[in-house]
């Protein structure tokens, strides 16, 4: 029979796949329940074409590792560290009104003992992301209501997966898996005392650096690190297994340990991404609909299990959304958002059904009824999280962050270009942005132009980071450099200094001049020859507000670029304040207060430092002193930065009347 064999399977899901969400939608059905249903008309209870175990459900349950995987790669941890007192309130609330409300309906009206109504109400307090592709395709992933309920729903399938582990005794328990979509083995080697611990050890401490040390040594090419990415969620995932947890619990953490190495908006990150939410993550709602028999689900207490059930999760996460929006003000479409994400379930309320009927805790109509109570809250996750993502106000476009998206030009320079790379990729890596290489060329250089593009990419994946270039053919870089800062929302421009020109003013350029005054980006013109250990900063007088802007702008450039040292930071400033305040927290910063002159600074600079300094601090120097620092100067690492249109070094300053000439620093 063709239904047994791998092709067909294969032929029969893809099948399901592509053509599934397009029928369903036509009829205003959200897709994923198009999947659930069409997984549940040719799985083994209606046609019979697809088996409920083989590569279907195998592939569902990497699907469900791979959806809290991209959760925690996309998740924004610096607004989880802005708002982790709602993030956590909603978690903790989001799981203990529907278990109390669970363990109350189960002893008063279904007659159950206290171990089936804590493991039904442990069924309930989880969630699972079902909606979640919908949020982020709505561009929302970064929302704050999305935020907190991403991270309630980790912390609530953590409470009610250490809850099956208590209740069941799990050093004794042989789970048969065959509906959790989850690996669980027969016996669990550790106790989840030790066990949490290790978990959270390798996928916050270990993997990441070890993730670190091989984008930057080994894996230099995007495939290697996209297998290695897969590698460290199944890492995550089955440590989890190990401890008596589901292994989506590990592969979130896993995605956790790994956010900073895989920038959102890069193209490893696509990559990721298109792979999980082709395949992956529809074949596991092709597999939850595989599990389904139609007949059961009209039987009289299967439908009353799944409406209590469904009545159970949606008064519950409800209540806990309420209480959470009114303590915090949320808005109503936040709180509505945030509800229905956590109204999804799947994979751990199937693990404990599936415990309790193994150990006789349970009978069959249980599992059905949460069978049936599944299928209706993915109905109302689906349905509800579309109505509220239509009420929520269209995303803001906050300030970008100076790492967001950097433009490197690429150009032949007297710079390194590998340290070129590194510099960039450290500020974006900061900020979890992006960098592109570019270069602009005439019409006639285009071919040695896309060399020079290439060999950026090879000395951007050298230094651990990724980048895709670009080549613009233009008759002037000036024009040519602008038009890609606003196709590509540039946050920043780093401009490789050309050298010094001794006899001319002209210290860095007519090209930096030209583009600089125009520039609506911050810029950083720089000199780097080597790899830098040490990074010099100086301030000099930052009064005025204009110069504050640009001191603030060095101090985040600085605040990226340190290493950590012995004597990471050695910086000197005419005056103190709060501007100053992410340097003091460096262990190792040196900070010297007063006025410094420009052969001062050349005796206290070592070779294997890195110079920043604002662009104000060269333009109030008198042209001999710019001159004798560009000689100086020529064999250190050093970067100029500069606002918006500030990045000039003739041009007469616009910002005050006088001319000072011979200032100190």
């Amino acid at each position: 029979m063709l239904s047994g064999t791998v092709e067909f399977t294969l032929l029969v899901l893809l099948t399901i796949l592509f053509a599934g969400p397009m029928l369903v939608e036509r009829v205003r059905i959200p897709g994923l329940l198009g999947l659930i249903f069409f997984g549940m008309l040719f799985g083994p209870n209606v046609l019979g074409w697809l088996g409920r175990v083989g590569l279907v459900e195998d592939l569902g349950s990497i699907g469900i590792l791979y959806l809290m995987f991209l959760a925690g790669l996309s998740f924004d941890l610096r607004a989880f560290f802005e708002s982790r007192r709602e993030a956590l309130t909603f978690g903790v609330l989001g799981f203990v009104i529907p278990f109390v409300l669970s363990i109350w309906v189960g002893l008063e009206f279904l007659d159950q003992p206290l171990l089936p109504a804590a493991l039904i109400g442990a069924m309930w307090a989880s969630n699972t992301l079902v909606a979640y592709p919908d949020v982020r395709a709505a561009g929302l992933a970064d929302n704050r209501a999305v935020s907190s309920a991403v991270s309630a729903g980790v912390v609530a399938d953590l409470m009610s997966l250490l809850v099956l582990a208590v209740a069941t005794s799990a050093a004794v328990i042989e789970l048969n898996d065959e509906l959790a979509g989850v690996e669980v083995p027969p016996k669990l080697p550790l106790p989840i005392v030790v066990a949490v611990p290790l978990l959270v050890g390798f996928t916050l401490l270990v993997l990441p650096r070890l993730g670190g040390w091989f984008f930057t040594r080994v894996g230099h090419s995007r495939v290697q690190r996209l297998l290695f990415s897969l590698a460290g969620m199944a890492a995550g995932a089955t440590l989890a297994v190990i401890g008596g947890l589901a292994g989506i619990i590990g592969a979130f953490l896993a995605g956790l340990g790994l956010n900073t190495l895989v920038p959102s908006e890069s193209e490893l990150m696509d990559r990721i991404d298109f792979l999980g939410t082709t395949i992956f993550i529809p074949a596991f709602l092709v597999s939850i609909g595989l599990t389904i028999d139609p007949a059961a689900l009209f039987d009289f207490e299967t439908l009353r299990l799944g409406l209590i059930f469904t009545g159970l999760v949606v008064v519950g996460k409800t209540t806990a959304t309420l209480l959470a929006g009114v303590t915090f003000k949320y808005s109503f479409a936040e709180m509505g958002l945030m509800a229905s994400l956590s109204f999804g379930q799947a994979a751990s309320t199937l693990a404990i059904a599936q415990v309790g009927l193994s150990l006789g805790i349970f009978d069959q109509s249980v599992v059905n009824g949460a069978i049936l109570a599944i299928v209706l809250t993915a109905l109302a996750t689906a349905t509800f999280t579309r109505v509220f993502i239509r009420r929520m106000p269209r995303p803001e476009t906050a300030p970008a962050a100076v790492g967001d998206r950097i433009l490197v030009d690429a150009r032949r320079s007297s710079s390194d270009l590998e340290t070129v790379m590194e510099f960039a990729g450290r500020i974006a890596a900061t900020d979890g942005g992006v960098m592109t290489p570019f270069t602009v060329l005439d019409p006639t250089r285009v071919d040695p132009g896309r060399v020079r593009i290439e060999e950026a990419e090879q000395a951007a994946a050298a230094a651990g980071h990724d980048a895709s270039g670009l080549v613009r053919v233009s008759e002037s870089f000036t024009t040519g450099t602008l038009e890609l800062v606003v196709e590509n929302q540039a946050s920043l421009v780093v401009i490789p200094w050309v050298g010094p020109r001794f006899g001319s003013r002209y210290v860095f350029g007519s090209d930096l001049d030209a583009f600089g005054s125009r520039s609506p980006v911050p810029t950083v013109a720089a000199q780097l020859l080597a790899p830098w250990n040490r990074v010099v900063l100086v301030l000099g007088d930052f009064g005025s507000a204009w110069r504050a802007d640009d001191a603030d702008l060095a101090v985040r450039v600085v605040r990226s670029l340190v290493k950590p040292v012995e004597d990471p930071l050695l910086a000197f400033t005419r005056r103190d304040g709060e501007l100053l305040a992410p340097l003091r927290d460096l262990e190792g910063a040196e900070i010297h207060e007063g006025s410094l002159r420009p052969s001062d600074l050349v005796e206290a600079l070592r070779p294997d430092d890195l110079l920043v300094l604002p662009v104000y601090v060269v333009r109030d120097a008198s042209l001999p002193d710019q001159l004798r620092m560009a000689r100086d100067l020529s064999r250190y690492d050093f970067a100029l930065v500069a606002g918006p249109r500030r990045m000039t070094i003739t041009n007469p300053e616009p910002h005050r009347a006088e001319r000072i000439v011979g200032r100190r620093w």
